[in-house]
């Protein structure tokens, strides 16, 4: 089973910079960045994961 971390920190700017949530489409009044990394051997990897903006509780919720 893979193990996965997640690093989550907010832009402190609203779509209108960075465009709409890419989980669900909707405007957001403070854009959060999530860049999903998966255990690897020896270290932590971002190969085949997921780097998103949006809403922080959409992009909580699509979490593995």
């Amino acid at each position: 089973m893979d193990s996965y971390r997640y690093i989550l920190k907010s832009t402190n700017e609203s779509s209108k910079k960075y465009g709409v949530c890419e989980v669900c489409g909707k405007h957001v009044s403070e854009v959060y960045h999530q860049i999903e990394e998966r255990k690897y051997t020896g270290g932590w990897t971002q190969h085949n994961c997921k780097n998103l903006f949006g809403h922080e509780e959409c992009l909580k919720n699509i979490r593995k």
